[in-house]
């Protein structure tokens, strides 16, 4: 479940360019799968014959909705499509007893003749509604962690399943290692506080940056990459506990109970006072200003 997980927060949903206002990550394939999972729940689909079909497009234009910013477009026909290049996502043209792979996003007068399954384990994932439930909490964590609505939506699918174990597992997918690697990637395993950076040949997974949430996910079940930043052990540890914290105004406040007299640790912490944050270079995993204050309200007087 990690594994399928990790591979769902690297959709690569593509960033919208800024001169259609703010960046941000185009919401289509995360709401695909989505729409795919409410088939399977609902009998209308299977892991391995998922159908492009009205229903599919009803259920993406639902969320869509809610979730559009600027000039995105309504087009479910292009994550159907686009899936595929994740390597878990298989989709094609049935012409009699031939499978046709398909080669562009369906058109409407096909319904009922494309299809698409899920591959390379991650149909494994989806065989049972607990799973699936865990899969949709994960991408609604990491794509559209504000729409609350949509995650009470979503719990009620199934009257059978018990939401109490939902929330218990949802911290676990918080700190997983799918949130680290966007983290980490995205800051390109560069601490935001000193600019310690230490990145080891591939395949060696060991670091001393961690990737620290701004709020909490046991409180914000956010693990969107704006609601997290990358940190080296020490600044993260010492943000844990309030004692320095990223503002609004992209600078560092820290603690007045903090003594430079008393050790060089307290006295290099003090010395990040007023410093810039170490940011993203793409403006779409900015920090959130909601977290950066959310931090800022709790460093200790």
């Amino acid at each position: 479940m990690d594994q399928a997980i990790e591979r769902l927060y690297d959709l690569h949903p593509g960033i919208t360019p800024v001169e259609e206002g703010a960046p941000h990550e185009r919401p289509h394939k995360p709401l695909l799968l989505l729409a795919a999972l409410d088939l399977i729940d609902e009998g209308k689909a299977t892991p391995d014959r998922i159908p492009w079909c009205q229903d599919l497009r009803d259920r993406f234009t639902d969320r869509f909705l809610q979730v559009r910013k600027h000039n995105d477009q309504n087009t479910p026909e292009n994550p159907f499509f686009r899936l595929q290049t994740q390597g878990f996502w298989q989709a094609w043209i049935e012409d009699g007893n031939r499978r046709i792979p398909l080669q562009a996003s369906p058109l409407v007068n096909q319904i009922g003749k494309v299809f698409a399954k899920l591959t390379d384990g991650l149909e494994f994932t989806v065989r049972t509604p607990n799973d699936r439930q865990h899969l949709r909490e994960a991408l609604l964590s990491r794509y559209f962690p504000h729409l609350s609505s949509f995650k009470n939506q979503q719990s009620s699918i199934d009257n059978h399943q018990s939401l109490s174990l939902v929330a218990e597992d949802e911290l676990e997918y918080g700190r997983s290692p799918a949130f680290r690697r966007t983290i980490l990637t995205i800051y390109d395993h560069q601490c935001a506080a000193c600019g310690l950076r230490i990145k080891l040949p591939a395949g060696n997974d060991i670091s001393f940056i961690d990737a620290a949430h701004l709020i909490p996910f046991s409180v914000s079940r956010n693990d969107h990459p704006t609601n997290g930043l990358a940190l080296c052990k020490n600044h993260h540890w010492a943000m844990d506990r309030n004692l320095i914290a990223p503002s609004p105004d992209h600078h560092w406040h820290v603690s007045k109970i903090l003594d430079p007299r008393r050790s060089n640790g307290e006295k290099e912490l003090i010395e990040l006072a007023g410093k810039s944050l170490l940011l993203p270079k793409d403006p779409a995993f900015h920090p959130d200003r909601n977290g950066l204050e959310w931090r800022r309200e709790r460093v200790r007087a």
